[in-house]
């Protein structure tokens, strides 16, 4: 086997053409040397190969494959038999990837002599960064190791975040199964099974782009290959994936790990039962696959899932169809606990019944779950955000707990940048509370909200603060916010988020005959818009000085001749998602009051009444 490339890039094709030219643009610009691309398209019927056929006549270590619609598991494999590279990596072409990440993937792949390494992806949902949560955080440090030193990497089932040594794919079979709907996990698993050594880099490498609503991949949307809650073929290939991991376990010797590594995995079996429901013919194909499933799970209930599913296997393996059914219907969202003996179990109707006769196990409550969190509410004041009496459940080993404050990022800009952690404190048995310092929060952005929960060992979980999880409605706790220049809100999903549209010495400025040009001093993403106001007139500063037709790095600039009416006074403003914010004077760094000369005319800036700044031409 000769290697005639450091890598070769296997691009997977169907009918993308909205995004496939920012996946190629992604892939022609990586910092790395010596990479070929191979295109596999699989006959799509937009114009993805058209677009195609231009990058590889641009870019002369481009291939396209034009191939018979067989499904994107064929399309891989036809990529990854052709590939020269001394490593292959997978990707979608929908999705894109960060510019250096394969020069940082191969460099580390070199040091180790790795046969896979592994990178941090992101969701990338509207053009801005979501952090990928999980039960083990295990992007967050730089790693090298065998699947007997950490099998936590079972967690980490995609693909595409990933290079593979092309010996130990062709030596191993590493490819997805024909026809397979569900094929990267089990290509992953046996890419894990048969690997010497694997690394893992903490870097943000690649961006999965999320279409509609939040996660395609579990079937919430029309436009998924995955969409059918009652498609009973597409169910069955889900649940296949359990057969698959097993065989490739067994044949790499590595039976011991395959309850750990299925046990990973088990959330996406479960993605579709919300279909027994609705259709008795699926509810008894469903629930007789994943009843045989189950039955092969040694220490089923010793997991690290919630407990939603524990109380799933129970009913199933007892055939108590109608009790699952009810509790679908009824009992998903039951939030009170109970503790006993030093052990905190779950008080759904179920726990503790002899009607049901169910084992304590399957209640008992290892770990936070969003469904055990209980919080009063969240308030502010022109000075401090407050979280007010977050209640969580006992003798789960919790060494602390924190608000954290996720910023929206765009494409190519550090996250870290826009993430604010504050401390709470326990104020009573698990019951934490803790202010929040605004002026703390050095960057004017939109903000997930989390509850960031330490265990003793280190680990730690990201909660998203959700609606059902406050004892008031979210009509009640966006009235609580109190401070102008923060703006509490629910999404679509009953996501807590809040808008922060003011900091201290944010900008810098500079003005003169031409123009007002603002320098912001944050390092953070710019996800935010400033405009010139006046009643219904609105005039943005750009980021293009429209006199050279030259881009201005990180810098706003107002041209007066194209802004502004004489005797007409404005105000600044910061513009957040059609939210608006008045820029006060304490925004920006040593601000005084200034007249410019413009055309036999004097432009006014000033701070006007209310202390914000107001801009006038007489």
């Amino acid at each position: 086997m000769t290697n005639e490339y450091k890598l070769s890039v296997v691009v997977l094709v169907y009918n993308t053409e909205y995004y496939l030219e920012e996946c190629l643009d992604s892939l022609v610009n990586q910092t790395m040397d010596d990479m070929e691309i191979i295109c596999v398209n699989d006959e799509s019927t937009d114009n993805s190969l058209n677009i195609l056929r231009q990058y590889a006549r641009k870019y002369d270590n481009i291939t396209v494959i034009d191939q018979k619609n067989q499904g994107g598991a064929v399309a891989g494999n036809n990529g990854l038999k052709v590939a020269k590279g001394e490593y292959v990596a997978i990707i979608d072409s929908d999705d894109v990837v960060v510019e250096d990440a394969y020069e940082k993937l191969y460099k580390k792949a070199k040091q180790t002599d790795s046969d896979i390494v592994a990178g941090k992806p992101v969701k990338y949902v509207s053009k801005y960064q979501r952090q990928i949560t999980y039960k083990n955080n295990i992007w967050d440090e730089e790693r090298t190791f065998t699947v007997d030193e950490f099998k936590e990497i079972y967690y980490d089932v995609f693909y595409w975040n990933k290079i593979y040594r092309r010996k130990l794919v062709e030596e191993h079979d590493i490819y997805m199964i024909p026809g397979k709907i569900y094929a990267d996990v089990p290509l992953v698993f046996r890419a894990y099974s048969f690997a010497d050594k694997i690394s893992i880099i903490p870097d943000v490498v690649y961006y999965w782009r999320r279409r509609a609503q939040e996660d395609i991949i579990e079937g919430n949307s029309d436009t998924s290959v995955s969409k059918s809650l009652l498609d009973i073929p597409n169910m069955k290939d889900r649940l296949s994936t359990f057969y698959y991991a097993k065989e490739y376990f067994e044949e790499a010797g590595l039976e011991k790990y395959f309850n750990y590594a299925i046990k990973t995995y088990m959330e996406r079996f479960f993605y579709p039962i919300k279909g027994i429901l609705k259709d008795e013919t699926f509810k008894k194909a469903y629930l007789g696959e994943i009843k045989a499933i189950l039955s092969q799970i040694d220490e089923l209930y010793d997991n690290n899932l919630d407990k939603r599913y524990n109380v799933f296997f129970y009913f199933i393996l007892h055939d108590m169809d109608s009790d699952l059914e009810d509790f679908l219907n009824f009992d998903l969202d039951e939030r009170s606990t109970v503790t006993r003996d030093g052990k905190v179990y779950w008080n759904v109707k179920y726990f503790d019944n002899p009607e049901y006769n169910i084992p304590d196990e399957v209640f008992e409550i290892k770990k936070v779950e969003d469904n055990f969190i209980n919080i009063d509410d969240i308030s502010s004041d022109s000075k401090y955000i407050y979280f007010n009496n977050i209640s969580l459940p006992q003798n789960l080993g919790i060494r602390e707990v924190k608000a954290s404050f996720v910023g929206l990022s765009k494409r190519d800009t550090l996250r870290e940048n826009s993430i604010y952690d504050f401390s709470l404190d326990e104020t009573g048995d698990h019951i934490y509370n803790g202010k929040v310092n605004v002026g703390e929060i050095t960057n004017i952005n939109n903000y997930d909200v989390h509850l960031k929960v330490i265990y003793d060992d280190g680990t730690y979980e990201l909660f998203r603060f959700k609606e059902r999880l406050f004892k008031k409605s979210s009509n009640e706790i966006v009235k609580l916010n109190k401070n102008k220049n923060l703006l509490f809100y629910f999404t679509s999903l009953g996501n807590f988020s809040i808008t922060n549209g003011y900091c201290r010495n944010f900008f810098k400025y500079k003005v003169d005959g031409n123009s007002m040009i603002l320098l912001p001093q944050t390092s953070g993403a710019a996800i935010y818009k400033v405009a010139l106001i006046y009643k219904y007139d609105k005039v943005f500063f750009t980021k293009v000085d429209e006199s050279l037709n030259i881009r201005l790095q990180n810098e706003l600039e107002l041209v007066w001749k194209y802004s502004i009416d004489e005797n007409t006074k404005y105000n600044l403003y910061v513009e957040i998602h059609q939210h608006q914010f008045k820029l006060k004077t304490d925004a920006f760094v040593d601000f005084k009051e200034e007249t410019i000369d413009y055309n036999g005319k004097k432009i006014r800036i000033f701070e006007d009444t209310d202390g914000s700044i107001a801009i006038l031409l007489k």
